[in-house]
């Protein structure tokens, strides 16, 4: 399958979760995904060799300076179930990104639940236009065998491996419960590591930018 169809199909079968780490630290850069990942792949090598772990956005408040963090912060992994006693060593662990210090606290799991809306925050397509980024969006639900019932938000460009790629978010509803789970598995679209393309339970379609 072409890296843009989103994990490999195996994935569908596989137990999955999220695994939610307290963040202390002060900021991150606006766009930090690669940045972060790469800080946590410097702590836990072993996070370079499993395309099937994802990091869920850091939540904070976007300014010019960056993504200022509040004492809340979490930063959020999913992956496997199999994965999930190595990955609770990222306890404690501090993180250098873009000279910013910080640290990973305790750790919660969170299983996956069958939500009919779901929403990633960005879904890298590559896409020229939003036109053309809604018609990509669909061929990869169509290749999950997920219904065509989705809404787009605003186009915007992110940092990848690869460079700037394109994209936006995604909202889907009116999901069936093992739509939901099979979706929440795979995701959809490149660099999984980064995010892009991972699903979240989202109680509302209103609202997104």
């Amino acid at each position: 399958m072409n890296a843009a169809a989103g994990a490999d199909l195996a994935l569908a079968d596989e137990p999955m979760l999220d695994l939610v780490f307290a963040l202390s630290g002060s900021r991150l850069p606006r766009d930090y995904g690669l940045s972060l990942w790469r800080a946590l792949i410097d702590a836990v090598g072993w996070l370079a060799g499993e395309p099937a772990v994802g990091l869920h956005p850091v939540r904070g408040a976007a300014t010019e300076r960056g993504l200022l963090l509040s004492a809340r912060a979490k930063l959020s992994l999913r992956l496997p179930e199999r994965l999930a006693a190595q990955a609770r060593q990222l306890q404690g662990v501090w993180l250098e990104v873009d000279g910013e210090r910080l640290q990973l606290g305790p750790v919660n799991s969170r299983p996956l639940e069958a939500f009919p809306t779901l929403s990633a925050a960005f879904v890298a397509t590559g896409a020229p236009d939003e036109l053309s980024h809604q018609e990509a969006a669909r061929e990869l639900l169509e290749r999950l065998g997920v219904p065509q019932r989705f809404i787009c938000g605003r186009m915007r460009n992110l940092a990848g491996a690869a460079g700037q790629t394109s994209g936006g978010s995604v909202v889907l509803h009116q999901l069936r419960p093992e739509q939901s789970l099979r979706v929440q598995r795979l995701g959809i679209g490149p660099n999984r590591n980064l995010g892009w393309g991972l699903f979240l339970p989202h109680k509302t379609i209103h609202g997104i930018d």
